[in-house]
């Protein structure tokens, strides 16, 4: 397998980054599949990227917006570093968590 050539970021993949993210901020920010689909990237690549554009000063965000992105990449970014766990997510393996059958009372 022949090693790939890091990607030259330009300005206007970091516009698109950047339009995006207010796109979905109101929302918490795009799913995984979104991202994937759009950029290629993983939600920890997407959100550690708009994170480093967020914090610029030179992009034109007003510091609402600017907030706003920062915190939802906080969020997003903390999620995929500690994901819930499958019980959290409603995935309950019906065999681990049995109740224990009562007596009656007599």
């Amino acid at each position: 397998m022949t090693p790939t050539k890091p990607r030259i970021r330009s300005k206007r993949d970091d516009d698109l980054v950047l339009e995006f993210g207010n796109r979905w901020a109101v929302f918490g920010g795009a799913s995984a599949e979104d991202i994937f689909v759009t950029f290629g990237w993983t939600e920890a690549q997407y959100f550690a990227r708009l994170q480093v554009l967020a914090r610029r000063r030179f992009p034109p965000l007003d510091d609402t917006l600017r907030h706003r992105l920062l915190d939802v990449c906080a969020e997003r970014l903390q999620r995929t570093d500690h994901p819930p766990s499958s019980a959290a997510k409603g995935h309950v393996d019906g065999s681990a968590s049995r109740p224990t059958a009562r007596p009656s009372p007599t």
